[in-house]
């Protein structure tokens, strides 16, 4: 027997060491809840739910951008419903005018309400907006840029409105005659063969297929005979951010809608002819309306969908979380109870290694 060195005491203190660091990490771990508390813990699953947790709050950031979304086509929408209305009181006074049971002077009443109604059109497009952004003044339509002969930006031509499916690039007009050219020649060599076009005095629309549509308005009656080249862009349009990563966006594009893009900005309701040719501009700007309305609602179904895809997105992520990093309760309370035994244990065997040199006294009796 050695009382140098105490071996026995060694060894269960080794014991009761690892024992006692085990059960203080199962208590931070019950009470933590989380099994994962420090990096060393588990450096890769560390590493994997820090990714996986700033994703998660990307994605409900980014649910949250689309219910905005919704709300910024929901207020533009409203506002149309009101500006259609408006057109639907003026075309049923084009109709009241076109009877010739009514006076010129009946006419020129006809005629102001119009025009004052005209003017709350152009109110709306100027003052509706969401969180002080403009939305129906073309602040968030598609940019196109103009350019005459000279490759010198202009304003002879205007183009008043581009569809969301016509694809970005160049597209050209002829101004012939004091007029923007739209014989077959001209205008299919550059919009197909399928194009349909309607003249409204100084306006012209393009129409093709697939929902295909350019509205080009003619400022300048006196413009010399050229070619005017048109720059679709695809800038301009409102991005909403829906993704947890760059570039994961929904682009709106919704156009300006006043009373010149409507073509009603010089409605004459003076006459009964000229209120029968109003009746076809109003239904025109009806059906415009009607289609810009159809767009927002598409944007918001569209958006209503990426709302639901990014939360059960968000939650099975969230799930993924869970299984790397949250305790197991029931498992960690069992591992706790064999440790604290254990710990007991070992304090026990190490006050017992330690009274084993005490024997060597009946040696020297």
């Amino acid at each position: 027997m050695r009382i140098g060195t105490n071996i026995a005491a060694y060894m269960a203190g080794g014991q009761l060491n690892t024992v006692e660091k085990k059960l203080s990490a199962s208590m931070n771990r019950l009470a933590s809840g989380y099994k994962i508390n420090t990096s060393k813990d588990d450096p890769a699953g560390m590493a994997m739910t820090q990714k996986l947790r700033t994703q998660i709050r990307a994605l409900d950031r980014s649910s949250m951008n689309a219910s905005d979304g919704m709300s910024v086509t929901q207020t533009a929408e409203g506002a149309l419903a009101e500006v259609e209305a408006m057109i639907q009181r003026m075309r049923e006074l084009a109709v009241q005018g076109a009877s010739d049971s009514y006076t010129d002077e009946d006419r020129k009443n006809i005629q102001s309400e119009i025009d004052q109604l005209s003017k709350e059109i152009d109110r709306v497009s100027t003052d509706t907006q969401f969180n002080n952004m403009n939305l129906l003044d073309g602040t968030f339509e598609r940019r196109v840029y103009g350019f005459d002969s000279s490759d010198r930006m202009t304003s002879d031509v205007e183009a008043l409105y581009v569809s969301d499916s016509v694809p970005a690039g160049d597209y050209t007009i002829d101004i012939s005659g004091g007029k923007i050219d739209t014989s077959d020649a001209a205008i299919q060599a550059v919009f197909g063969t399928d194009a349909i076009v309607t003249e409204d005095g100084n306006k012209v629309t393009i129409s093709g297929s697939d929902g295909f549509q350019m509205m080009f308005a003619l400022n300048n009656s006196a413009a010399a005979d050229q070619t005017i080249r048109f720059e679709v862009t695809d800038i301009g349009r409102m991005p909403i951010q829906v993704g947890a990563n760059e570039d994961q966006q929904i682009m709106m594009d919704i156009p300006c809608v006043n009373s010149k893009t409507l073509a009603i900005d010089d409605v004459d309701c003076t006459t009964s002819d000229s209120c029968g040719n109003a009746i076809t501009k109003f239904d025109r700007a009806i059906s415009f309306v009607s289609s810009v309305r159809g767009q927002l609602g598409a944007y918001e179904n569209r958006l209503e969908s990426t709302t639901l895809s990014l939360d059960n997105t968000s939650e099975n992520i969230t799930e993924a979380v869970s299984r790397i990093a949250d305790t197991n309760m029931a498992e960690e309370m069992t591992d706790y109870t064999t440790y604290n035994v254990l710990q007991q244990a070992g304090i026990s065997m190490v006050s017992q290694a330690n009274q084993l040199p005490e024997k060597v006294l009946q040696l020297l009796q």
